[in-house]
C-alpha cells in the first residue's frame, strides 16, 4: 500500500516537470519574458534622468536646447550608467524566467534544465543551470563594464 502510494506521487511529479507536448510556442514566453523583466528598467531610466544634476539642465537651457534634445544630449548621457543598471538587472531578470519559459515550449537551455528534472538527472540539470548562470555572469560583467566606461567619460578620469 505505501509503494503506489509512492509511485502515484511519483507519477504525479514526473508529469508536472515533463515538457508539454502542447507547445504555445516562443510569443508567448517572450511576452511574458519582457512583461516580467521590464520593470527595472523603466524604473532606472526614470531615477536616471531625475537624477541628472540641475546645473547641467539649466546650462542646456540657457543655450536654447529643445525638450528632445535636452533629453538626448544631456539628461539620457548623464544617465546612462543608471540606465546600464536598469538593462543589467533586465536581462538578469530575463535569464531567470528561461526555465519558466520552457514550460511553454520556449525550448533552449530552460528545456534542458526542465527534461533533465523530469528524467531524474540532476547531474545534467545542474549542467545546464550553470551554463544558464554562466551567461549571466557573462552579460553582467559586460554590462557593467560598458556602464563603467561611460561613468569614467563623464567624470573625465
Amino acid at each position: 500500500m505505501l509503494n503506489t502510494a509512492f509511485a502515484d506521487e511519483e507519477a504525479k511529479a514526473n508529469r508536472l516537470l515533463r515538457v508539454p507536448k502542447q507547445r504555445l510556442g516562443n510569443v508567448p514566453a517572450v511576452m511574458a519574458t519582457v512583461i516580467y523583466a521590464v520593470a527595472p528598467v523603466i524604473r532606472l531610466t526614470n531615477l536616471g534622468i531625475r537624477q541628472v544634476s540641475p546645473e547641467a539642465v539649466e546650462a542646456a537651457r540657457s543655450f536654447g536646447t529643445t525638450p528632445i534634445q535636452m533629453l538626448t544630449k544631456v539628461q539620457v548621457p548623464m544617465a546612462l550608467p543608471t540606465i546600464m543598471a536598469g538593462i543589467n538587472q533586465t536581462i538578469m531578470m530575463a535569464l531567470a524566467m528561461v526555465v519558466v519559459a520552457s514550460l511553454v515550449g520556449a525550448g533552449g537551455l530552460g528545456e534542458a534544465v526542465l527534461r533533465a528534472m523530469g528524467r531524474g538527472e540532476a547531474g545534467n540539470s545542474l549542467i545546464a543551470g550553470l551554463a544558464i548562470v554562466a551567461i549571466a555572469i557573462i552579460i553582467d560583467r559586460v554590462t557593467q563594464s560598458v556602464a563603467r566606461e561611460r561613468q569614467r567619460a563623464l567624470t573625465g578620469e
